[in-house]
Order: C-alpha cells, then structure tokens, then sequence
C-alpha cells in the first residue's frame, strides 16, 4: 500500500490522484537509472553466452565482457543509447554506463570521470603489462 495522503492511503483515493501521482512519479523517474550498465547485452552490460543486443559488439577483453556501441565524440551522448555518454576506453571511444559512485557499477568497472566533462561513467579496471 502507498503511502497516505490526507490520512488515508493513495490507494482508496478517488478524488485525489493527482497527490498520488505526484508520490509516484519520483520513484518512476529514478527506475531507468537503476538499470544502467547492469543488464545482460545492453550498451555497457556484459556479453556472457547470450552475446549483445543487435548492433553491439561483445568486447572479451573487457572484465566479463563489455557490450560495446562505438561512438565518434568523447564526452557527448550524441550516438549513445540512454544514460551512457562517450568515453575513452583502451584506446577506443565507446559508449559507457553514467554513474556517481563506484557502488553503481558492475565488478571490474570504477565510476571515473569523462576528459572535459563533469560526468563520470562506469570505465573498465584493466589491467596493464608491464
């Protein structure tokens, strides 16, 4: 059950949706974000068996496969499915999850800021030879 509005529960309203819209539109605006990055073949996801979603490229390279769409621009979302922008990721611009904290990517992913821009993305930890 929702929250109460006017001491009785959204749910038993009929004349007062628009307050109950209102409690539930935050919440739906925030669900996209919680999947960025974190679904199987989507731009930024890991490609295990099932591979990527058409037109992605399964980078193995990548710590549990990375999802790849390229991009041209690094730092603009112009060319990148929702809620990634264009970042440079071993030598190559792809697209890549937006986040704020480490937590919001997947394992072997640091959230880590974009050249020229205020936006991080979640970006491959690999490692190098040395």
């Amino acid at each position: 059950m929702l929250a109460p509005v006017g001491g009785r529960p959204c749910m038993e309203l009929s004349g007062f949706h628009m307050r109950c819209t209102r409690r539930l539109f935050p919440l739906l605006a925030v669900l996209p974000l919680l999947a960025c990055g974190g679904s199987n073949g989507g731009v930024g996801g890991p490609c295990g068996t099932d591979g990527c979603e058409s037109g992605l490229t399964c980078r193995k390279d990548f710590p549990g496969g990375f999802c790849a769409q390229g991009c041209t621009v690094e730092g603009e979302a112009r060319g990148c499915a929702a809620y990634t922008l264009c970042t440079r990721q071993a030598d190559t611009l792809m697209c890549s999850a937006v986040c704020e904290l480490d937590a919001h990517c997947r394992q072997g992913y640091a959230c880590n800021g974009v050249s020229n821009t205020p936006i991080k993305t979640c970006q491959a930890q690999l490692e190098t030879a040395q």
